[in-house]
Parts: structure tokens; C-alpha cells; sequence
């Protein structure tokens, strides 16, 4: 994978493009090339206010996650027309809980997991603000946010890494 290729002279790519987001004035750029298929280039509009903004590698190789800030897009290499927009808005922080095969990915309230399979899990409001991922004994998920309106210590949860389950912290 390249980020933020050299735009060709000619002007043409010559493969296919994967435009998303078009109407913004910031762009994730890049280009793969993936194991099996035809290699292809991502246009990812972003918003980058304080939101998380890139690419991440995920447990099954031929997937990738790219986070625009607002959204984040689970994306097979091999087949870039059919990614899938995580129902986890906007994205904040993401990260591979030790100990797991997983990535997280969160957003001020709420958090997701993706396996080798795809999106494994979704959570609703674990906090009503800030949350952030934590660490802990491996195996499980930790993530820490605020519980209440008025500002005190951060809470931390323990998330069941196979069912996204708090199991711990309430």
C-alpha cells in the first residue's frame, strides 16, 4: 500500500478509483495493491477536527480500515466496491487490545470490534462522553470514559473480547 501517491502526469491513474466523501476539502489518498485482484486508488474525503484520521491494518490481512474522521470503512483489498461504513460515529480512537485478535475502533460513546471475519461487534453508549481505550491483562477489551455530566475520574469497563459484553466496571 502507498499513501499519498505521486499524482501520474498523464492525469490518469490507469486503475480503478474508489472515491468516497468527494465534498470535502481534505482527502486520504492511497493506492493498493492487493495480493489477488487488480490494484485501485482511494480518494476518502476526511474531517480531521479532532477525529482520528488514517488507515489501519486489520486481523484478516486482505482487509483494511479507513477512518475519515466522521466515519471509518472496513474495505477488502481485493474487492474495494463493496466496503462497509461501521456503525460507530465519529471515530476517535482506535487500537488491537493485547492479547486479542482484534481491532477496536470508538467513538465518544460507543465502541467496535473487527475479527478475521469482519465487524464482530457494536456497543451503545458504554459512557456518555470521552471515551478512550485502556489497557488492561490481555485477552479482553478496557476502555475508560466519563459516566456522568459532572466532570470526575474517568471509568474503566472490561469488555468481553468475543461478545463486546461488559463483564466488569458497571
Amino acid at each position: 500500500m502507498e499513501v499519498n501517491p505521486a499524482f501520474p502526469p498523464s492525469g490518469d491513474w490507469g486503475v480503478a478509483e474508489i472515491r468516497v466523501g468527494a465534498n470535502s476539502s481534505d482527502t486520504l489518498t492511497f493506492k493498493v495493491s492487493p495480493a489477488q485482484g487488480k490494484a485501485w486508488v482511494g480518494f476518502f474525503g476526511c474531517d480531521r477536527r479532532g477525529l482520528l484520521v488514517g488507515l489501519f491494518a486489520c486481523p484478516n490481512p486482505e482487509d483494511l480500515l479507513v477512518v475519515t474522521g466522521p466515519e471509518a470503512y472496513l474495505v477488502r483489498a481485493s474487492r474495494p466496491h463493496e466496503l462497509n461504513e461501521l456503525p460507530v460515529h465519529p471515530i476517535t480512537t482506535a487500537g488491537r487490545p493485547e492479547g486479542t485478535d482484534l481491532l477496536v475502533v470508538g467513538s465518544f460513546t460507543d465502541l467496535a470490534a473487527i475479527d478475521a471475519v469482519g465487524l464482530l461487534w457494536v456497543t451503545e453508549g458504554l459512557f456518555l462522553d470521552d471515551l478512550e481505550l485502556a489497557t488492561g491483562p490481555p485477552g479482553k477489551v478496557y476502555v475508560q470514559g466519563s459516566l456522568h455530566s459532572i466532570p470526575s475520574a474517568p471509568r474503566v469497563l472490561t469488555i468481553d473480547a468475543a461478545t463486546g459484553n461488559v463483564i466488569a466496571g458497571v
